[in-house]
């Protein structure tokens, strides 16, 4: 046989690159028989390589006639391609030829294998490839031996050109069965649907129905419904997500559901609550259903679910329930529960305790897998165990703040926010005192209403220059308010140190605050006067408390009648009767007061006269001229009796100039006295 021109040898060796372009591609070899114009290639190619026999050309033409088209154009730009090489000369001929194999198989293989581009959906890389092609060891022994062809062809391509065609000759028939028998297997294979799949499909074969669909996209919906129908996971899963129909999708969500399908059956619950079932707590069951099978999407929403059922009725038992199913998709390595519950160690949220530590060891371990997404919480985590160790007054608020308003706290994470409320407070942080003071007062922000603690930092405020706090702190020792106990001395000190602090400032309104502060402390200083004299401390009221004899129990009512109001008056007019019984005139003259005119629920005409008739006894001067005027004129259910009237103006007139109570040493008494002498002399001129 004459040895082929070089022109020849040039459109075999470019037809050659165009295979080398097809066979790096591995998962693509098997389906070759199925794609024309890439088949044409080989078919073509392979014949021309080898010899120009007549047969071998009309095999390739007969079997590839839909890629004659496409052959002439190849054919064409090789001929032209080798015309130009023939008049090169070496080495740049050599140079050229090297070019047109190098750069083919690296825009090949560069953007299947290493940049996952050029289709390379199986494999990013050359290891991912051969690690996925380990199985099918027929597959990639066809491969390898394919490239080994081509090496030792490019190889004989370099000897001399007689060695070549001996070379060629030697080979022929081999290399001819061997690729006669790799396109007949590839044509089989890429046949496999529809020439053995479709069959067994027709047979009842789910798995067949399964291969049909993933081949024949014109039937595709048909095949895959014909495999869900047979139960295959993968065919259910296609129907369920390519049905819009929400009724017939629901019909695949039973069945892939029925069949035990744990995402099935989250999906199905996911269906009936969006757009409803026949029973409303089906989607709770399925859910429930799908958890219990492992499904990690499913354990989070059914513990999505719990949690709104506790907020709305906290629950030990549900907590319970909730958490464990937290941990459990956790532990199935559900990235998203995982999170949470560091969350909820941050923030010792849902019966879980403050535990920063665990937080960032769960963080630390997401953040490995996906560093992405978690390393910046893991580094704001980091930020906030340095700042509550050196004392930053913004992170200790911000985790003081996250403790008191964590929902279904674990234990102790509201004393742990309470306590570094206090740290700052502690340190002189006014906006923190304030908060602190406010929360305790009110029971707000977390913390539970706590009056004593609110006094003693509303104090701590005061003490600190805090005018607010300071006139807050005075009037609650005047009324006795959020935790204070009555002590107007206190009062009166504190409404004198805000007058003071206002008299400092520049503030425009602080002749307003002074004058209302004036006010407040003349209210006290008459109130002072309605006890007998100043309103006692809270201790030297309590000591007054413990005396026994008559003036002790008088001037003790008077204090609390008169700074303490309605709050401790029924204490009062029990002291006021017990010196009364001891023979207190004035003790008398106050509860018959109480008893005439007092509230509602006190009045007692009978009691009334009763302590009237005892102050009397006790010569109160008022008294008996009351009395002697009731007698005079018979009012309020006394009968008229002058002469009763006229002892007792003589005797009211006996106990003023006695001086028994003072009356005449005061000029509008000493009116009084003279007024009753002039009521005696027209008793008298009654009488007759």
């Amino acid at each position: 046989m004459n040895a082929p021109r070089f022109q020849e040898r040039c459109a075999r060796w470019l037809l050659l690159l165009t295979l080398l372009h097809t066979v790096p591609a591995l998962w693509i070899t098997p389906v070759v028989a199925g794609t024309a114009p890439v088949a044409a290639l080989l078919a073509f190619g392979i014949a021309s390589l080898l010899t120009f026999e007549r047969d071998g050309m009309a095999m390739a033409l007969f079997t590839l006639g839909p890629a004659l088209v496409y052959c002439a154009i190849a054919w064409a730009l090789a001929w032209l391609l080798a015309k130009l090489l023939e008049r090169a000369r070496q080495p740049l001929r050599a140079i050229a030829l090297a070019l047109l194999v190098a750069v083919p198989l690296a825009s090949v293989y560069w953007p299947i294998y290493f940049a996952g581009g050029h289709s390379g959906s199986r494999s990013v890389n050359l290891v991912a490839l051969v690690d996925r092609a380990l199985p099918h060891q027929v597959l990639l022994g066809y491969w390898i031996a394919l490239h080994g062809v081509l090496l030792i062809l490019y190889l004989g391509h370099l000897l001399p050109d007689g060695r070549f065609v001996l070379l060629a000759e030697r080979w022929r028939r081999p290399v001819l069965g061997t690729t006669a028998a790799a396109l007949v297997a590839a044509l089989l294979h890429g046949n496999y649907p529809t020439l053995i799949c479709r069959p067994l499909a027709a047979m009842g074969s789910g798995s067949a129905a399964l291969c049909a669909a993933r081949a024949d996209t014109r039937h595709q919906r048909y095949f895959y419904e014909l495999a869900a129908e047979r139960g295959e996971p993968e065919a259910l899963a296609w129907v369920i997500a390519n049905t819009p129909d929400r009724q017939r999708r629901l019909q695949w969500l039973r069945k892939g559901a029925d069949r035990g399908d744990a995402a099935t059956q989250f999906a199905l619950s996911q269906h009936l609550t969006r757009y409803g079932g026949t029973d409303g707590d089906e989607a709770e069951q399925w859910l429930r259903r799908a958890a219990q099978g492992g499904h990690a999407p499913a354990m989070l929403a059914l513990a999505d679910l719990i949690t709104r059922g506790l907020y709305r009725a906290p629950s030990r038992e549900l907590l319970a329930e909730r958490n464990a199913l937290l941990e459990r998709a956790a532990k199935l390595g559900d990235r998203q529960a995982r999170r949470r519950l560091a969350e909820h160690y941050i923030d010792g949220s849902m019966g879980y305790p403050a535990d920063l530590d665990r937080a960032r060891a769960s963080y630390r371990e997401l953040a490995a897998a996906d560093p992405s997404v978690y390393s910046g919480r893991l580094a704001e985590l980091d930020a906030i165990a340095a700042g509550l160790a050196s004392g930053d007054a913004a992170v200790i608020k911000a985790q003081a703040k996250r403790y008191l308003s964590s929902p279904l706290p674990g234990d102790g994470v509201r004393a742990r926010g309470r306590q570094l409320l206090e740290q700052l407070a502690d340190a002189g942080d006014v906006d923190a005192r304030d908060e602190l003071t406010l929360m305790l007062r009110t029971g707000s922000g977390g913390l539970e209403k706590d009056l004593a603690g609110a006094k003693v930092w509303l104090l701590k405020s005061a003490q600190a220059g805090d005018v607010d706090a300071m006139e807050r702190a005075a009037r609650n020792f005047t009324n006795g308010r959020e935790g204070f106990a009555v002590d107007y001395p206190k009062a009166r000190r504190w409404f004198e140190a805000a007058i003071q602090e206002h008299g400092r400032g520049d503030a425009s309104d602080a002749d307003g605050h002074v004058r209302r502060l004036r006010s407040e402390l003349a209210h006290i200083d008459r109130l002072g006067k309605q006890a007998g004299g100043a309103l006692l401390g809270e201790q030297a009221l309590a000591a007054l408390g413990q005396g026994t004899d008559a003036e002790s129990h008088f001037r003790y009512a008077m204090q609390l009648l008169a700074g303490h109001g309605t709050a401790r008056r029924a204490e009062a007019i029990a002291r006021l009767n017990e010196a009364s019984r001891l023979g207190h005139a004035e003790a008398a003259w106050q509860l018959f007061f109480i008893y005439e005119r007092g509230f509602p629920a006190e009045v007692d005409p009978s009691a009334a006269f009763t302590q009237l008739q005892r102050a009397v006894a006790n010569h109160h001067f008022d008294a008996t001229r009351e009395l002697a005027m009731r007698y005079e004129y018979g009012k309020r259910g006394v009968p008229a009796d002058l002469p009763r009237a006229i002892a007792l103006y003589e005797e009211a007139l006996a106990a003023g100039r006695d001086n028994r109570y003072g009356w005449n040493l005061d000029p509008e008494n000493f009116n009084h006295f003279r007024w009753l002498e002039s009521r005696l002399r027209q008793a008298r001129l009654k009488q007759g």
